[in-house]
């Protein structure tokens, strides 16, 4: 990718969290930038506390805003507009400044959809490992396609306040090996760069039927999703996620539909290789 050429002209966006370390949200929208000529440039703002990043947002004419851990829920007070989605899973990951006032969106449904487009979800037997935020989003669309959804998580309690909004059962590794499970989505960050190695369910659960999703797009392939290839299951990277949900922000700044498989396929070509040369570190 070429240097941009920064001029008074060119708009700040950002990506806010903490620490932001694993972050691959300037990557992504700096490249989708260049690619549509859009003068623009995304920076990495980490900090613990929300006030002061949404203080810097309005003071320096922020535009648009990718909100990650531990923003998401913590952000909505700050919000003058809420979509509809953001409403319904109490989270925003997207922040739009309109004339001085901020709109939040949560664009991570959008990129479940899309990683899901070959796949169908009504009536299938659904397990999703983990109960935060991803597994929220991720609940979501599995409501709305009228799956069954079954929780595999260490913290019953969280699991029970997700069951109460989106349905389902809890089960454990015991009664894992009971159930005809058709879909399994990773929403933790086990496997994720550093530590490549580490898989959320032991390989034994994992049957040549199903599909399995992995949220996280560092590395592109997890050991989960590797473990899944050798018994023949269709996997689906998180990148095809984390692609889809960062397009899905910009096209909503920039009022237009900008998802096309050329800029798909570009963003990533680009991902591939930082991932490539992280792993090599």
């Amino acid at each position: 990718m070429n240097k941009k050429n920064i001029t008074r002209l060119t708009t700040l966006n950002a990506v806010i969290g903490y620490p932001l370390t694993q972050t691959q949200s300037p990557t992504l929208h700096n490249a989708i930038y260049d690619a549509l000529n859009i003068n623009s440039l995304l920076m990495a703002f980490p900090h613990p506390d929300i006030n002061a990043l949404i203080a810097a947002i309005k003071t320096f004419n922020v535009a648009l805003t990718a909100v990650t851990m531990p923003h998401k829920e913590t952000v909505l007070p700050h919000l003058h507009h809420l979509s509809e989605t953001v409403t319904a899973l109490k989270a925003a990951n997207t922040i739009i400044q309109r004339d001085g006032e901020l709109w939040g969106y949560n664009t991570d449904v959008d990129g479940i959809e899309h990683a899901f487009r070959h796949i169908t979800l009504t009536q299938k037997n659904t397990l999703i490992i983990g109960a935060g935020g991803a597994a929220r989003a991720m609940a979501y669309v599995l409501k709305k396609h009228q799956a069954h959804i079954y929780w595999l998580n260490r913290t019953p309690d969280k699991t029970h306040e997700l069951i109460e909004i989106f349905g389902g059962q809890t089960i454990n590794h015991d009664t894992l090996n009971d159930l005809t499970v058709d879909i399994i989505i990773n929403t933790t960050p086990v496997g994720m760069y550093p530590d490549i190695h580490h898989s959320p369910l032991p390989h034994k659960f994992l049957r040549h039927h199903q599909t399995v999703f992995d949220m996280i797009y560092n590395p592109l392939e997890t050991q989960l999703l590797a473990d899944a290839k050798k018994v023949g299951a269709k996997t689906i990277s998180g990148i095809e996620m984390f692609i889809a949900q960062g397009i899905q922000q910009i096209s909503l700044w920039q009022g237009e539909n900008l998802h096309t498989p050329a800029l798909e396929h570009l963003a990533q070509n680009v991902l591939a290789i930082k991932s490539t040369d992280e792993t090599k570190i």
